[in-house]
């Protein structure tokens, strides 16, 4: 029974601080500043979310559909972001959490061999541990892309606005 509670923290935490990277990826990747208590309570409701859809008895694929939606839905309703700029937002953090736990599998089987992982996997306790480090490599590649990004600042709206002018004068020509 112990295992079984431990498991059971171990997932909340684990989808708590899945909720909380992949929330922090959508701001990343949109490149927006964001708002500490709402981002706290989107992640709290995501966790609950996907903790929900984890029991449900259908396929993972589907379970991560149905994330995504939820994740997405979440975003443009709660924290008012673009609809358009966070459908992509939404698609790149959860292409680079599938990298990360790509990485991470392909990192754990060349240790310990395919048949060993395997068994590993078979353990709750040992695949909580394989999603921590994938949350881990996850949250380490969204701070580094998002100092590499920056943020939306005037710098930034003057540069794209000059990119911007000078396509269209190159288009202007053409004509």
């Amino acid at each position: 029974m112990d295992t079984l509670k431990l498991t059971t923290l171990f997932n909340i935490l684990g989808f708590y601080l899945q909720g909380c990277t992949m929330l922090l990826g959508i701001y990343t990747f949109n490149r927006q500043s964001m708002v500490f208590k709402e981002y706290i309570l989107t992640s709290v409701l995501m966790t609950i979310l996907t903790y929900t859809v984890s029991l449900l008895p259908i396929s993972m694929g589907v379970k991560i559909i149905i994330n995504m939606l939820m994740l997405y839905l979440m975003c443009i309703t709660l924290l008012k972001m673009p609809p358009y700029k966070t459908i992509r937002s939404t698609s790149l953090s959860f292409d680079l959490l599938l990298l990360c736990e790509m990485i991470v599998t392909a990192v754990m089987v060349k240790i310990s061999g395919q048949e060993q992982f395997e068994i590993l996997l078979n353990h709750p306790i040992q695949r909580n541990f394989f999603g921590l480090l994938s949350n881990t490599l996850l949250f380490i590649s969204i701070i580094l892309i998002d100092s590499t990004l920056g943020r939306n600042s005037k710098e930034d709206i003057e540069v794209y606005s000059s990119i911007i002018d000078h396509v269209k004068e190159k288009d202007n020509t053409n004509f």
